[in-house]
């Protein structure tokens, strides 16, 4: 099975885990990676080393929050490995996504499939109902 690792700034990795929990229910092989202003690069490298290790395999996908930070810029190292795939902009829709349709999947197109939910998820609410009520009449 495909690997969930989420590396983000603060504790935002560890509250869309528990987020999902609550929504689908604890996860097997998704793991949470944050990172604090206290703590060097080089730390925040052996963490992230440390939780795609066991995925070196079968393969590891990475959700990070914003690219150009510090959890992204470290991942561009861990790319080097054919099995790691990393996704920027991480959201809750993306991580849903990546933990309904690793089991048995291809890396490549599960990160491709989780992008496009993320992308998909962003909606001007507005313009939704516009929309729709337009289409109503």
């Amino acid at each position: 099975m495909i690997g969930v690792v989420v590396i983000t700034h603060g504790t935002l990795s560890e509250q869309l885990l528990a987020t999902a929990a609550l929504i689908m229910g604890n996860q097997k092989d998704v793991y949470a990676v944050s990172f604090t202003a206290r703590e060097s690069l080089d730390n925040l490298r052996q963490k992230a080393n440390a939780a795609i290790e066991p995925f070196k395999t079968d393969g590891c996908l990475i959700l990070t929050d914003i690219m150009g930070g510090s959890a992204t810029n470290v991942c561009v190292e861990l790319m080097k490995n054919e099995k790691v795939e990393v996704l920027t902009g991480a959201n809750l829709p993306m991580l849903l996504e990546a933990i309904s349709y690793r089991d048995g999947a291809d890396l490549k197109a599960l990160a491709s499939r989780v992008q496009a939910s993320g992308v998909k998820s962003i909606i001007n609410l507005k313009e939704f109902f516009e929309k729709r009520a337009a289409k109503k009449a």
